[in-house]
């Protein structure tokens, strides 16, 4: 005998159906496939970055074996690797024959003055310490030693990386940045410099100085000259954590470096920075922040994980915890820049009373 369904059963199996309808229309479990297999994308740009296969291609086109023969290498694994390049959209083929696409042609190929070479390889050498993630997590303790402990060829390809990195948002900060009336700024831990060259270039009045480890400054001198920016930019030795930083600034950036420290360090940072501005000077901070609920976004997370791996204290903040910490040492007037996208960074703007 055939039971009766109850209200209350007919109820659950509409809404086990509406579920497993909401499930199938909702997840994707490719998704999951897609991020477990994300490296494998990575590591065919590394490779050929590697190879130096974009800037082969410039105003060109050739087929995988003539590559090869000029890379020295296996014409079946260059074949491969031009193949899933083109999958990729980084390159396209027609008979047999490769070449860049426009945005290789912009970011991926040596003399474009946007070329983005450098921070890929930079990444590509960050591979091997995020396949020891799983440790960092363990231990809460970095599982590599920072690139200026790795010699000059690690400084050199990090340094340039960041002067890369650094060109885009440099053009857009010293547009949405008001130095008007000021003269003299100073960037701590300013690597390449390339921010003081684009805020210089901007403002004729302005002069800056670049302040960071010695063996940064000998790649900074560099990139300094390149730009004939020797006569209003000096470069000032100095150790952020060790050293002051000096009196007598109405300007004063700090940029990109937060994240690899903890909450102390940049309370001490803070402190150092109120102590070299004078009366209404400005800070400007500028950083890959977490939103207020610390759920994203998700680049600002993942490098607070990079942090994980590489330093002892880092994480990522937020932007209202590194507002807090700035108020508390003193300074006022704390309000964001608005930035439009696709920057990443979140920007502060303070001043000293």
């Amino acid at each position: 005998m055939k039971k009766k369904t109850t209200p209350q059963q007919k109820t659950g199996k509409k809404k086990t159906v509406a579920r497993r309808k909401a499930t199938n229309e909702t997840f994707d479990p490719m998704r999951v496939m897609g991020i477990s297999s994300a490296y494998w994308q990575s590591r065919v740009l590394h490779a050929g970055q590697r190879f130096d296969i974009f800037s082969r291609l410039r105003d060109r086109s050739a087929t995988a074996a003539e590559l090869a023969a000029e890379t020295e290498s296996d014409p079946r694994g260059m074949e491969i690797l031009l193949i899933t390049l083109t999958s990729m959209d980084l390159l396209t083929r027609k008979k047999e024959r490769y070449k860049n696409t426009a945005l290789t042609e912009m970011f991926l190929v040596k003399g474009s003055p946007r070329y983005q070479g450098g921070i890929v390889s930079m990444f590509d050498s960050w591979y091997d310490a995020w396949g020891d993630l799983y440790e960092a997590v363990k231990t809460g303790k970095p599982v590599v030693d920072k690139p200026h402990d790795q010699g000059p060829e690690a400084v050199r390809n990090y340094i340039y990386g960041m002067h890369y990195r650094a060109l885009a948002q440099g053009d857009l900060l010293a547009k949405k940045i008001n130095f008007s009336g000021r003269r003299q700024l100073i960037d701590i831990a300013g690597g390449p410099g390339t921010f003081c060259i684009k805020f210089c270039q901007r403002n004729p009045e302005l002069s800056a100085t670049v302040f960071d480890l010695p063996q940064t400054l000998e790649v900074t001198r560099e990139i300094v000259e390149s730009f004939g920016m020797t006569e209003r930019i000096t470069l000032k030795p100095g150790n952020y954590l060790e050293d002051s930083f000096g009196k007598g600034y109405d300007s004063l950036l700090l940029s990109s470096m937060f994240n690899q420290e903890s909450p102390q360090v940049i309370k001490q940072i803070f402190r150092k920075a109120y102590e070299a501005l004078d009366s209404k000077g400005m800070i400007l901070i500028q950083d890959q922040m977490l939103n207020r609920d610390k759920t994203g976004p998700m680049l600002s997370a993942l490098i607070g994980v990079n942090q994980l791996i590489h330093t002892p204290g880092g994480a990522a903040y937020s932007e209202k915890e590194l507002a807090d910490w700035m108020k508390e040492i003193g300074f006022r007037k704390i309000k964001p820049v608005p930035l439009p996208s696709p920057s990443p960074f979140t920007v502060l703007l303070g001043e000293k009373p």
